[in-house]
This record gives C-alpha cells, structure tokens and sequence, in this order.
C-alpha cells in the first residue's frame, strides 16, 4: 500500500474493444471462446468448480478445453471461485487440488469420500461454519469494534479474510487494509506500473497463475463484474451502471445514462488497474496523474462483485439494532467458532481485545446498553464506497465524493454483456447456477391470440430474460405481469434496474425456453439443460457492446437431473444423501443466502455440474467448439 500521486494510463472504450488489443503476443487460442460463471454466492463457487473441473478434463488439439478459453467473465459468487483460479500463487497448490478431481465413475463415491475436501480446495473457505450470514455479521462487528476498518470497507475485509486470505492472495496490513494490487504478468507490470512509478517498486503484486508458474495451464482474460451506484437527474430514482475488473483496465466501458455521486456523467473508459480508486490530479493525452491512498486490490475487484452479501449483513445489523438479545444469543451459542476465528485471522495484538468485545457482546445485560447499539448502527455504511472519475467527465483537481458500489449480479447476473463488450468473442459458454430451478409455470411468452407460446410456460432465473428485452417472469398476481412480457409492456415495471441489459432479440427468448426445456427432457429432467443458440448481438451502449454481430452462446442451466442421479442406483447410501439433501434443501438449487456448505453438499453439487459438462453429448457440444 502507497500513498502518493501516480502516472496512469487512461483507455477509451467507445469504439470496438477487443481482447487482443491488451497482449503484446495476443495468444493463438481457437474458436475465440469465453466462459461466464454467474452470481449466486457458494452455491455458484460450487458449481462453476465442477464445471471448470470438466472443461479441464476435456480436451481438443491436445489441449484442456479451459486452457483454450479467452475470457472468463464472473460474478459475485462467481468471482469466489474464477479470480483466485487465475492468480494462484507459486507455491499454492495444484489447479487439480483447487478445482477438485475428476471422477471417472462416479456411481463409486461414497459418505466418507463426500465428507473430504482436498487441501486448497476452492470450496473449503465456504465449508467452514463461520461462513454463514450471521457468523460473517458478527465478524464484521469484532473487526469494526477493535481494529475500527471502515464500515465501507468490512464486506472487502471479510472477503480477504475468508476468501482470499486462503489462497495466498491477501496482503494486508495490521489493520487488515490490502497492500497489494494485480496485473498480468511482468512485462505488464514493469510497463503499466513500476517502471512509470518507481515507488511501487517494492508493492506486492499478483500476476497471472501460468505467468509465474509455467507448469499451470494458460488461463484466460479476467473480467470481474461489479456495479455502481447512479443517480437519475431531476429525481430521487437510482440506477445501475457495469464496471468491469481486468487485469489490465478497470472502470466503467459503456456510456450509461446517470451521473456519480459527484454530478458527473460516467463511463467511456478505464483507467490501468492499480489506478483505480483515485482522484484525478491531471490528464495529458492518454496519461492521469491520479492521487491514491492505495491501489485497487483483488480484495476490492472481488468484495465489490460479490457486496450483495454486504446488504444481507446491513439488513442482519438494523435487525439486532433492533433487538441485540438475538445477536447475544448468537454470539454466546457460537462463542468457540468466533474463538477459533479470532485466533487464526486477527492480527496478534488485537485478539485478546476481540475476544473481550465478544464476552461483551455475548452478555445479554450488557449488549441492550448505549456501546452496542452505536456499533450497529455504524454498520449501516457497509454498502462499498470507492473514488471514481470518468474518462468522459474527468475534472482533474475537483474534490470529489466516494461513490457507492453493488454487487455484479444486482444488475446483470450472468456475466455474458461483459463479454460481448469484446469485439473477438465469437462464443459464449454461459453457465447460468441459479437457485431457481427451470419448471412448469401458469403463464409463458403471449402468442398474439390470447394465449402463450408452446414451450415457454416456465419458470427460469430473473438474470435471462432481460438479455432478450423482456421482464422477468410475473406469476399474475395483483399488479404483476402475466408471464413474460417485454419491457415498457403490460402492467409492471417492477424490474426496472434490468430494463437496459437487452443484448440479443427478443424473438430468440421464445427458443431459449424451450430449446432449454427439450435440452432437460421436457419435464423428465433426464439431461442437463444445455442448449445451442446462434443469436445476432444488438449495440448496447449501457454495457459498451458497440458491435452488432452473430455470436453463439452455450447455456448451461443449474437442474437437478435424473440420469446423473440414477448413477447411484446399486449406492445406497449415497442416494439416500442425494434424496435428502433435494426434499430438504432443495439441491441443486440451494439458496443464495446459504453461504456455508458442507463438505458433502459442495461434492455432490460439483460432481453433478463437472459431469453435466463432461458426459458424452455434452462433451461433444463443448468440444466442438474449438475446432
């Protein structure tokens, strides 16, 4: 961490932006293909482990399927498994160890083996019980109590810790700020950062997993998506505009409507990674002076994608504001985990002082009094708060306000408009891990005549419709829509932040469902939902999609599917876990807001998604690919 004035580079994105254009050996990689890992917390970490895992198993041109890919787009809990996977350290284990191995058969699997995570595992941060909402709120509340960290700042903290930390990718200081920031590999370093500004020559610096250890494979272009807070001039109505994280630039590339926080127009550009969070102290050319109190970190790109979970904390305060009995009893029941947290993430010379706060919190006389309810009430200003400038609307030397920050997925949960702002992706593979399972539902897409479409009375994820002009799905209910109805239609509009994420046509949404539903067995839920689309890309200029081109996209829906689970017809025991975990936590599927998985909850979810991808009819939809 360096304070100080930096020179950095400044990159217009209104005219076609491509991948390439970052590489100074852009690298030969057939079929032009990128991958998205979408949102939704550990249960979207889980699943995308699996799905990586099998695109690593896979192979053309004698190489793994992901070592060919160009960009991995992700989202929140997307990003928890897909930004360490490109940075793994030296000395980190193996991309086999993180990403789980690969089952051959696995009607072979049995209770003790579910129970086991390998060492490094992307999914054991998430198996610890300390993960769970509460437990992460009252992490949260120690860290502000005895080390005083921003409350903007405690999602980051918590993701560092808990995330990060576990990967060798943290780099904190005693108060737990990020000291370190990113980029892709040493050439880049020394051009973008060191050599222009000598005193980072000592900052630690992340770069690419295979940059730095020639024996992983090739990783991919990073995008990791957040979102940031605009206001609508002349009312009270806020909206949402995409930012994107890369190892390269990192700001806002489309031209949304809606100004900062600071009345200024946003988008156009970014600004070398580092430099993000800064004010800007001159613009000459293409080249910023920007004033930092630190560079932006993989604590920042991953905290900020994934800060929807700040707004279950913020929500988790005002409730024991409310009533801090509840948070006592919770601090008192769970006192050893809190324990063995304190002992194993907080720096030496504050762990006595936490476990003093966390007897006193956990004292039910104690936590009505004035000390408590000052805390919480602090914690309201969880929501990330960062300096942006626009490249548009620069105002060198103007004083400026932080801007608010939200999670990736609050306005665009599958990653997929990231990609297509490059120019050089011709494919898509959208791994959509919803927890909203794909069934029947009472209304569809309107035919014209008074009825729906065949094949499109379904229920599906609220990020997919949107790319196609249309609503999420309204179950009919007073003031609510009647299935699916385009934007500026019908009754409702209730789903405005989505109102401008329309990519494709909207006469392809109708083949989506129910090449979508057919692809899973029309009810059978025999097949994993994969399904092949040829779709013409519409300019988008909230999402800096400026060219209009035909791109394929590969959806791979989340679903239960019967052929994989009839895999374990002659393994008792392993069924009875399949059929209890589907009745009572509603597996695949499971909740957002369940956070903390067990062992034997992430190995069932990922060995369903790796062998969705990697069984025969799937691997040969992903293979061919890259021909």
């Amino acid at each position: 961490m360096v304070a100080g004035i930096f020179s950095a580079e400044v990159t217009p994105t209104m005219g076609p932006l491509s991948i390439r254009q970052f590489y100074t050996e852009p690298p030969s990689l057939p079929g032009n293909v990128g991958v998205s890992l979408s949102g939704g917390g550990s249960r979207a970490l889980t699943a995308a482990m699996g799905q990586l895992r099998a695109l690593k198993k896979l192979t053309a041109n004698g190489q793994s399927l992901l070592a060919q890919m160009k960009a991995l787009s992700s989202v929140s809990g997307g990003a928890w498994l897909g930004v360490p996977f490109i940075y793994l350290p030296p000395g980190s284990p193996s991309d086999d160890a993180y990403l789980g191995p690969w089952i051959d058969n696995q009607s072979t699997l049995s209770p003790a083996m579910l129970e086991q995570l390998p060492a490094g595992n992307a999914g054991v941060p998430i198996s610890s019980p300390l993960f769970s909402p509460r437990l992460l709120a009252v992490q949260a509340l120690l860290l502000y109590s005895v080390l005083r960290i921003a409350p903007n700042m405690l999602w980051q903290t918590i993701i560092g810790l808990n995330i990060l930390a576990d990967h060798g990718l943290y780099a904190p200081t005693t108060h737990l700020t990020p000291t370190d920031t990113f980029s892709f590999d040493a050439a880049t370093v020394a051009g973008q950062i060191t050599n222009p500004n000598s005193a980072l020559a000592c900052a630690p610096i992340n770069i690419y997993a295979d940059a730095c250890d020639s024996s992983r494979e090739h990783r991919p272009f990073l995008i990791c998506n957040s979102a940031m807070f605009l206001k609508d001039p002349g009312s009270t109505l806020q909206s949402l505009a995409p930012m994107q994280t890369t190892p390269f630039i990192t700001g806002i590339f489309g031209t949304p409507l809606g100004q900062d926080a600071n009345g200024r127009n946003v988008g156009g550009g970014g600004l070398d990674t580092f430099g993000f969070h800064s004010a800007c102290a001159s613009v000459s050319g293409s080249t910023a002076a920007v004033a930092q109190t630190r560079q932006w970190s993989l604590t920042d790109a991953v905290g900020t994608s994934s800060a929807f979970f700040a707004e279950v904390l913020q929500n988790l305060f005002h409730r024991w504001h409310q009533n801090p009995a509840e948070l006592a009893v919770l601090m008192a029941r769970e006192a050893d985990p809190i324990r063995h947290w304190i002992r194993t993430k907080l720096p030496i010379d504050v762990r006595g002082a936490a476990i003093d706060h966390l007897r006193l919190h956990a004292n039910p006389l104690l936590a009505q009094g004035p000390l408590l309810r000052s805390l919480l009430s602090d914690l309201q200003d969880i929501i990330p708060r960062y300096q942006y400038w626009s490249v548009l609307d620069p105002r060198p030397g103007m004083p400026s306000l932080p801007n608010r920050f939200a999670d990736g997925g609050n306005l665009e949960n599958t990653g997929v408009a990231a990609l297509l702002a490059y120019s050089d992706i011709d494919t898509v593979v959208a791994f959509v891990n919803s927890s909203v399972p794909m069934q029947p539902a009472a209304y569809g897409v309107a035919d014209g005549q008074g009825g729906f479409l065949p094949g499109t009375a379904l229920v599906i994820d609220d990020s997919l419709p949107p790319l196609f002009g249309y609503q999420p799905y309204g179950a009919g209910r007073p003031g609510e829509n009647e299935g699916y109805v385009p934007y500026g239609h019908g009754p409702s509009d209730r789903h405005s932040v989505y109102a401008n994420n329309q990519l494709f046509d909207q006469a392809a949404f109708p083949r989506l469902l129910q090449g979508l539903w057919a692809a899973s067995g029309n009810g059978s839920y025999a097949n994993p939902a994969i399904f092949t689309q040829r779709l013409a890309v519409l300019p988008n200029l909230w999402f800096g999609v400026t060219s209009a081109r035909e791109v394929t996209v590969i959806w791979s829906y989340l679903g239960f599917v019967t052929s994989w689970a009839a895999l374990f017809a002659n393994n008792q025991s392993v069924q009875a876990i399949i059929e209890a975990e589907r009745s009572n936590n509603g597996f695949p599927n499971y909740s957002t807001l369940d956070t903390n998985l067990s062992a034997t909850q992430i190995n069932l979810l990922a060995n369903l998604t790796s062998w969705c991808v990697g069984e025969a009819k799937g691997a040969k939809v992903f293979s061919q690919l890259f021909n």
